[in-house]
């Protein structure tokens, strides 16, 4: 079993890998190379980066309110165990599973149009994403709750996106990296 701390820190330097490869492999693309698909049924690169995107700041307004309501006290490191449903959606999003996963519409990507901008606004999330983590050494995580973005009536306990999220954005930096690999894939 683990402890809240450890869940922080796991999602913490999780989170700055992932910033470290969005910083890596995107920056040189072109417009036309983040809006390629291979396919009129698959996501460009953008549209996985704003997929992303939409995703997290989902959570992050959900955890951002939960923190509003609890002030920053004194640091306290509880057990933690992951929620029936956090264990479930963690084990959907990993990114060693790579079964098609269809995605609800609320976290599609915004538009199919994108450029370096959204890049960005990942990271910005991202960011976000770490300091709101910081922020929660003296919750209970195993205790405190909040409602799935896709359904309120969904419970998930507040360490869960901490896990959620960073396996989520790996899995789909996995595949925009992926389909920059495609025999297809423009050259600029």
């Amino acid at each position: 079993m683990s402890s809240s701390h450890q869940i922080i820190q796991e999602c913490i330097k999780a989170t700055h890998a992932n910033i470290e490869r969005a910083i890596k492999s995107f920056p040189h693309l072109s417009e036309n190379q983040f809006n390629w698909k291979s396919n009129p049924e698959s996501w460009s690169v953008g549209e996985y980066l704003s997929h992303l995107v939409n995703s997290n700041k989902l959570y992050l307004n959900k955890i951002e309110h939960i923190l509003s309501l609890h002030p920053i006290g004194s640091e306290q490191d509880y057990l933690y165990s992951q929620s029936f449903m956090g264990k479930m959606i963690a084990k959907g999003v990993d990114p060693k599973n790579v079964k098609k996963v269809k995605t609800f519409k609320v976290f599609y990507p915004t538009s199919s149009n994108f450029n370096k901008d959204i890049i960005d606004e990942f990271i910005k999330c991202c960011e976000k994403l770490i300091d709101l983590s910081g922020k929660m050494k003296h919750l209970y995580l195993k205790k405190m709750k909040l409602g799935s973005p896709v359904n309120v009536l969904i419970r998930l306990n507040l360490g869960d996106p901490l896990i959620i999220i960073p396996k989520h954005d790996e899995r789909h930096l996995n595949q925009a990296e992926r389909l920059m690999s495609h025999k297809e894939f423009p050259r600029r």
